[in-house]
Protein backbone atom coordinates (compact mmCIF):
# COMPACT_ATOMS: atom_id res chain seq x y z
CA UNK A 1 0.00 0.00 0.00
CA UNK A 2 1.05 3.61 -1.66
CA UNK A 3 0.66 6.31 0.75
CA UNK A 4 0.64 9.94 -1.34
CA UNK A 5 1.98 12.60 0.48
CA UNK A 6 1.15 16.74 -0.26
CA UNK A 7 3.17 19.12 0.86
CA UNK A 8 1.91 22.92 0.92
CA UNK A 9 4.75 25.53 0.75
CA UNK A 10 3.28 28.88 2.15
CA UNK A 11 3.74 31.63 -0.93
CA UNK A 12 5.36 34.02 1.43
CA UNK A 13 8.46 31.56 1.62
CA UNK A 14 8.81 31.27 -1.42
CA UNK A 15 8.76 34.75 -2.32
CA UNK A 16 11.82 35.29 0.28
CA UNK A 17 13.95 32.31 -0.65
CA UNK A 18 14.04 33.92 -4.61
CA UNK A 19 17.22 35.69 -6.12
CA UNK A 20 16.46 39.55 -6.16
CA UNK A 21 18.63 41.27 -9.01
CA UNK A 22 17.78 44.84 -7.27
CA UNK A 23 21.36 46.50 -6.68
CA UNK A 24 21.77 47.01 -3.05
CA UNK A 25 25.86 48.34 -3.06
CA UNK A 26 27.97 50.04 -5.45
CA UNK A 27 31.93 48.69 -3.99
CA UNK A 28 33.83 52.00 -5.63
CA UNK A 29 38.11 51.76 -5.98
CA UNK A 30 40.34 54.20 -7.09
CA UNK A 31 43.99 53.67 -8.69
CA UNK A 32 45.68 55.75 -7.81
CA UNK A 33 44.07 57.32 -4.78
CA UNK A 34 47.41 59.71 -4.29
CA UNK A 35 47.57 61.43 -8.16
CA UNK A 36 50.24 63.20 -9.65
CA UNK A 37 49.70 66.53 -10.83
CA UNK A 38 52.16 65.35 -14.18
CA UNK A 39 49.83 62.55 -15.13
CA UNK A 40 46.43 63.62 -14.06
CA UNK A 41 44.42 60.43 -14.44
CA UNK A 42 42.90 58.24 -11.69
CA UNK A 43 41.21 54.71 -12.91
CA UNK A 44 38.06 54.11 -11.19
CA UNK A 45 36.64 50.64 -11.34
CA UNK A 46 33.28 49.91 -9.39
CA UNK A 47 30.90 46.65 -8.96
CA UNK A 48 27.40 46.82 -8.89
CA UNK A 49 25.81 44.15 -6.07
CA UNK A 50 22.79 42.66 -5.29
CA UNK A 51 23.55 41.57 -2.10
CA UNK A 52 26.88 39.37 -2.74
CA UNK A 53 26.05 39.15 -6.45
CA UNK A 54 27.65 41.40 -8.98
CA UNK A 55 25.45 42.36 -11.31
CA UNK A 56 26.00 42.98 -15.41
CA UNK A 57 24.74 45.31 -17.69
CA UNK A 58 23.62 47.60 -15.05
CA UNK A 59 23.99 51.05 -16.47
CA UNK A 60 26.36 53.39 -13.55
CA UNK A 61 26.89 57.27 -13.75
CA UNK A 62 30.22 58.69 -11.71
CA UNK A 63 30.17 62.08 -10.24
CA UNK A 64 33.55 63.66 -9.02
CA UNK A 65 33.62 66.48 -7.05
CA UNK A 66 37.35 68.21 -6.62
CA UNK A 67 38.54 71.18 -4.80
CA UNK A 68 42.30 72.61 -5.16
CA UNK A 69 44.01 73.68 -1.98
CA UNK A 70 42.68 77.70 -2.39
CA UNK A 71 39.03 75.98 -1.90
CA UNK A 72 38.35 76.58 -5.29
CA UNK A 73 35.59 74.20 -6.91
CA UNK A 74 37.46 72.63 -10.15
CA UNK A 75 34.78 70.74 -12.58
CA UNK A 76 35.47 67.19 -14.20
CA UNK A 77 33.22 65.86 -16.42
CA UNK A 78 30.93 62.48 -15.08
CA UNK A 79 31.37 59.34 -16.85
CA UNK A 80 28.99 56.98 -17.14
CA UNK A 81 28.83 53.36 -18.46
CA UNK A 82 27.09 49.80 -17.82
CA UNK A 83 28.92 47.14 -16.20
CA UNK A 84 30.15 44.02 -17.27
CA UNK A 85 29.41 40.62 -17.36
CA UNK A 86 31.01 40.47 -14.18
CA UNK A 87 29.10 43.40 -12.79
CA UNK A 88 32.30 45.54 -13.14
CA UNK A 89 32.79 49.24 -14.32
CA UNK A 90 35.98 50.58 -14.86
CA UNK A 91 37.12 54.47 -16.46
CA UNK A 92 40.21 56.67 -16.34
CA UNK A 93 39.14 60.14 -14.53
CA UNK A 94 40.83 62.69 -15.93
CA UNK A 95 42.28 66.72 -15.50
CA UNK A 96 43.09 66.02 -12.05
CA UNK A 97 45.65 68.24 -12.42
CA UNK A 98 45.57 70.93 -9.27
CA UNK A 99 46.58 70.21 -5.92
CA UNK A 100 43.59 69.12 -4.01
CA UNK A 101 40.97 66.27 -2.47
CA UNK A 102 38.14 65.10 -4.16
CA UNK A 103 35.55 62.34 -3.80
CA UNK A 104 34.31 60.00 -6.59
CA UNK A 105 30.86 58.69 -6.43
CA UNK A 106 29.56 56.29 -8.58
CA UNK A 107 25.37 55.51 -8.69
CA UNK A 108 23.00 52.99 -10.45
CA UNK A 109 21.02 54.74 -13.01
CA UNK A 110 17.56 54.56 -11.82
CA UNK A 111 18.05 53.78 -8.42
CA UNK A 112 20.40 56.83 -7.10
CA UNK A 113 19.87 55.80 -3.76
CA UNK A 114 22.54 53.02 -4.20
CA UNK A 115 25.98 54.55 -4.30
CA UNK A 116 29.48 54.03 -3.36
CA UNK A 117 32.44 56.29 -2.94
CA UNK A 118 36.42 56.99 -3.06
CA UNK A 119 38.32 59.81 -1.71
CA UNK A 120 41.38 60.95 -3.57
CA UNK A 121 44.35 63.44 -3.45
CA UNK A 122 46.18 65.33 -5.92
CA UNK A 123 49.48 66.37 -5.23
CA UNK A 124 50.84 68.96 -7.43
CA UNK A 125 54.43 67.71 -9.16
CA UNK A 126 53.78 70.23 -11.75
CA UNK A 127 56.89 72.96 -12.21
CA UNK A 128 56.49 76.70 -12.91
CA UNK A 129 56.73 78.17 -16.38
CA UNK A 130 60.03 80.47 -17.18
CA UNK A 131 61.07 83.07 -19.10
CA UNK A 132 63.67 85.14 -19.52
CA UNK A 133 62.70 88.31 -21.70
CA UNK A 134 65.93 89.59 -23.60
CA UNK A 135 66.69 93.29 -22.56
CA UNK A 136 67.64 94.63 -25.58
CA UNK A 137 65.95 93.64 -29.09
CA UNK A 138 69.55 93.34 -30.23
CA UNK A 139 70.72 90.88 -27.20
CA UNK A 140 73.98 93.54 -26.96
CA UNK A 141 74.66 95.76 -23.33
CA UNK A 142 77.13 98.37 -23.07
CA UNK A 143 80.11 99.15 -21.10
CA UNK A 144 79.31 101.13 -17.65
CA UNK A 145 75.46 101.05 -18.70
CA UNK A 146 72.43 99.60 -16.20
CA UNK A 147 69.80 96.93 -18.32
CA UNK A 148 67.08 95.15 -16.78
CA UNK A 149 65.78 91.78 -17.15
CA UNK A 150 62.21 90.53 -16.71
CA UNK A 151 61.30 87.16 -16.27
CA UNK A 152 57.74 85.78 -16.43
CA UNK A 153 57.00 82.81 -14.25
CA UNK A 154 53.47 80.88 -14.16
CA UNK A 155 52.51 78.88 -11.75
CA UNK A 156 48.88 76.92 -11.35
CA UNK A 157 49.48 76.65 -7.04
CA UNK A 158 51.38 79.86 -6.98
CA UNK A 159 55.24 81.34 -7.58
CA UNK A 160 57.47 81.34 -4.30
CA UNK A 161 60.84 82.74 -5.36
CA UNK A 162 62.19 83.67 -8.54
CA UNK A 163 65.98 84.15 -9.05
CA UNK A 164 68.35 85.44 -11.90
CA UNK A 165 71.76 84.42 -12.25
CA UNK A 166 74.47 86.50 -14.20
CA UNK A 167 77.80 84.88 -15.46
CA UNK A 168 80.73 86.23 -17.61
CA UNK A 169 81.88 89.49 -17.57
CA UNK A 170 79.93 90.66 -14.64
CA UNK A 171 81.40 89.05 -11.32
CA UNK A 172 78.87 86.08 -11.15
CA UNK A 173 76.01 87.33 -9.13
CA UNK A 174 72.89 85.68 -8.15
CA UNK A 175 69.46 87.42 -6.90
CA UNK A 176 66.34 86.37 -5.64
CA UNK A 177 62.99 88.53 -6.09
CA UNK A 178 60.14 86.38 -3.62
CA UNK A 179 56.77 86.40 -5.97
CA UNK A 180 53.89 85.78 -3.16
CA UNK A 181 52.18 83.41 -4.58
CA UNK A 182 51.46 84.82 -7.68
CA UNK A 183 49.76 82.17 -10.15
CA UNK A 184 51.71 84.56 -13.20
CA UNK A 185 54.14 86.89 -12.06
CA UNK A 186 56.78 89.04 -13.55
CA UNK A 187 59.62 90.47 -11.81
CA UNK A 188 62.66 92.17 -13.21
CA UNK A 189 66.01 92.67 -12.20
CA UNK A 190 68.58 95.33 -12.71
CA UNK A 191 72.29 94.57 -13.52
CA UNK A 192 74.84 96.59 -14.24
CA UNK A 193 77.90 96.47 -16.91
CA UNK A 194 81.28 97.03 -15.19
CA UNK A 195 83.32 99.68 -16.60
CA UNK A 196 86.12 97.11 -17.22
CA UNK A 197 84.20 94.96 -19.18
CA UNK A 198 85.88 93.84 -22.77
CA UNK A 199 84.11 94.23 -25.28
CA UNK A 200 83.06 91.63 -27.60
CA UNK A 201 82.74 90.16 -24.37
CA UNK A 202 79.67 87.91 -23.15
CA UNK A 203 77.44 87.74 -20.02
CA UNK A 204 75.20 85.21 -19.35
CA UNK A 205 71.68 84.97 -17.94
CA UNK A 206 70.24 82.13 -16.00
CA UNK A 207 66.71 81.74 -14.10
CA UNK A 208 64.79 79.83 -11.66
CA UNK A 209 62.03 79.32 -10.56
CA UNK A 210 60.21 77.91 -7.44
CA UNK A 211 56.31 77.43 -6.52
CA UNK A 212 54.45 76.50 -3.49
CA UNK A 213 55.05 72.98 -3.68
CA UNK A 214 58.54 73.30 -3.84
CA UNK A 215 58.53 72.39 -7.59
CA UNK A 216 61.45 73.94 -9.63
CA UNK A 217 62.03 75.21 -12.94
CA UNK A 218 64.92 76.85 -15.28
CA UNK A 219 64.65 79.25 -18.17
CA UNK A 220 66.35 78.91 -21.31
CA UNK A 221 69.66 81.16 -20.39
CA UNK A 222 70.08 83.99 -23.12
CA UNK A 223 73.78 85.45 -23.90
CA UNK A 224 74.38 89.34 -24.21
CA UNK A 225 77.22 90.47 -26.32
CA UNK A 226 79.41 93.60 -24.22
CA UNK A 227 79.59 96.64 -27.09
CA UNK A 228 82.19 99.24 -26.10
CA UNK A 229 81.06 102.33 -24.67
CA UNK A 230 80.96 104.98 -27.06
Amino acid sequence: MRLALALSIPWSFVSLAACSNDPNNVLVTLAPDVVSSLDGVASVRAVVMSDAEPLPETAVTVAITYTDRAGVAREIAPLAGVTDARGAYAGDITGLTWDGTGLVTVSVDGAPEVTGEAPFAVIDRTPPRVSITAPTLTLRVVQGQDFRVPVRVQDEIGVSEVWLEAAGELERLRSTVVASGSADATVEFELSVPDGAAPGGTITLYALAGDLSGNQAAAEPITLTVDAAP
